[in-house]
């Protein structure tokens, strides 16, 4: 018989925290200085992609922290199940700076846009899938979430989730016509997960 079994959240929110700031911090490896001494404004102007690469990849890392944090600050523990399915979440999470670096080389290029912001979209997919995944999977019959009052909110934030997997569908469509335009797409629909999908508390509830 295969017992069950659940932990304190401290050891995951670490770890995970890790996995995030890595990702975060890869980011700005993309920030490359430029070469060019002759004209140092306009070589900076002409990095554009990558600072908009970047901004977009960084909101969208540092709102699902956010977002992440908050939902474990409602657990009062976790399972071994949950550990699984936020292993899926940090993988799709350490992905985002291979997306970004495709973004920020071939955003301008006639023949490279399209594959790099189809990536970068299903990338977020990726993401939003594994995020819903650990949401709903933690809040089911508040099965690991323990405030009743929260449990109330999260069902109903709960079906903002198809909002993004639709917004990030939008952005793929446009990569295929418009590939600034998909990037700020994407980089829109990190800001609007930017407002509480959950209420700060305390895992004592109050």
């Amino acid at each position: 018989m295969i017992q069950t079994w659940a932990v304190r959240t401290s050891r995951l929110e670490a770890f995970s925290d890790g996995v995030f700031a890595i990702a975060a911090t890869l980011l700005v490896l993309e920030l490359r200085v430029p070469s060019d001494t002759a004209d140092l404004v306009g070589a900076l102007l002409r990095l554009w992609p990558a600072y908009a690469a970047y901004l977009v990849s960084f909101l969208t890392i540092g709102i699902i922290w956010v977002n992440h944090h908050t939902l474990l600050e409602h657990c009062k523990r976790v399972d071994r199940w949950f550990l699984y399915l936020n292993l899926m979440l940090l993988i799709a999470v350490g992905i985002v700076p291979f997306p970004t670096s495709l973004v920020d080389q071939y955003i301008l290029s006639d023949r490279g846009a399209t594959a790099a912001l189809v990536v970068y979209g299903l990338g977020a997919i990726l993401i939003a899938i594994a995020f819903s995944g650990v949401f709903f999977y933690a809040t089911h019959d508040q099965r690991l979430v323990g405030d009743r009052a929260a449990a109330r909110r999260i069902r109903a934030e709960g079906r903002l989730f198809p909002i993004g997997l639709g917004t990030y569908a939008v952005g793929i469509a446009l990569a295929f016509v418009a590939p600034i335009a998909s990037l700020i797409v994407y980089g829109l629909t990190a800001l609007f997960y930017a407002f509480p999908i959950l209420p700060l508390a305390s895992r004592d509830g109050r």
